[in-house]
């Protein structure tokens, strides 16, 4: 027989039980925050917000709040900067290269651009000895070239040959930084480098070299903010933080300009003229507007030269790189 009581009291017996059931809270729900972050300075060529950030501890006093403790790792090597994220001994990259960052998703290092850091085409150039040698880069077949395989640079030098319907393979091309290329074109060991600033107008300077044909129209010399996608999932909230100080350190690089290109002269050991007179070569904005466009327009040549698989979906990795969910509001 139905008993409309019975059936009520048993009704609200489970309900309380339900209620009773311990609930996750949001502090269980979330992962611990780290007690480390982890991030990578390069000063060079004049990555102004990032000394300003680092001289006025602006990263250091933002995370001592959670009693979070950021370190700055002084490795500007993009390949050394992108084993360290692959190896967890760094989370976030400043000022990497695009072309680094997209050939380390290609080969399966998971990482996030979630910041556009400086742009800087005409502080890149092509450089060769001011023997008479070399006058346009059709004269580069068969000479020798240092810079360093797999960057922006490296690019650069592969449109350029493009353009005048040459490839690497029609010249000697040695893998070194560009602080050794530098070194080694003014002993006169290779024919032509590609520098970038401050590099370029110091050996400009030394009469040992001269400019042959600058990144503009070739690369857009653009640099970014890559983050581990691991971290990033787990710290959301961390990450947005980071590029609120970041987005911090470019406004009070502006609204003290004078004391904030002195402190990177110091820092890079230049002259304080020097420095001021690069600063218009470089523009520092944070927007991702048009990085994906350049990203995929960037990822489609390196297919061609074979230097991403053919099996590699370009548009699918460009769209899984770039993240602008972080960015603070402009």
């Amino acid at each position: 027989m139905f008993r409309p009581k019975l059936l009520f009291v048993f009704l609200l017996c489970t309900l309380v039980l339900i209620g009773c059931a311990p609930q996750k809270t949001a502090n269980q729900a979330s992962p611990e925050k780290p007690k480390t972050i982890n991030a990578s300075y390069v000063s060079r060529p004049i990555n102004i917000p990032s000394v300003a950030a680092q001289q006025k501890k602006m990263f250091e006093d933002e995370f001592s709040k959670d009693g979070i403790e950021f370190k700055w790792h002084d490795i500007s090597v993009p390949s050394n900067q992108l084993e360290a994220l692959a190896g967890k001994s760094l989370d976030f990259s400043n000022s990497l290269n695009y072309v680094s960052a997209v050939l380390a998703k290609a080969n399966g290092n998971d990482i996030k651009i979630i910041s556009s850091y400086s742009r800087f085409p005409k502080g890149i150039s092509l450089v060769v000895k001011p023997d008479g040698s070399i006058n346009t880069v059709a004269d580069l077949k068969g000479k020798k070239i240092a810079l360093q395989k797999g960057t922006m640079l490296h690019e650069m030098l592969i449109r350029a040959l493009s353009e005048v319907n040459l490839t690497t393979q029609d010249l000697e091309l040695v893998n070194m930084d560009s602080t050794a290329a530098s070194a080694a074109i003014a002993a006169g060991h290779v024919d032509a480098t590609i520098l970038p600033e401050p590099l370029l107008s110091k050996a400009v300077a030394t009469g040992k070299v001269k400019k042959l044909r600058s990144a503009e129209g070739l690369i857009s010399g653009l640099t970014v903010i890559a983050v581990r996608s691991e971290f990033a999932q787990a710290q959301p909230e961390l990450v947005k933080r980071y590029l609120k100080v970041h987005k911090a350190s470019i406004d009070w690089s502006e609204a003290n300009h004078e004391e904030a290109l002195s402190m990177t002269a110091k820092q890079n050991q230049m002259d304080i003229k020097g420095v001021k007179s690069l600063y218009p070569v470089f523009t520092f904005d944070m927007s991702l507007e048009e990085v994906k466009a350049d990203l995929l327009k960037s990822a489609s040549f390196l297919q061609e030269e074979g230097m991403i698989r053919p099996d590699v979906d370009i548009n699918k990795l460009v769209e899984d790189l770039v993240d602008p969910s972080y960015l603070p509001t402009m």
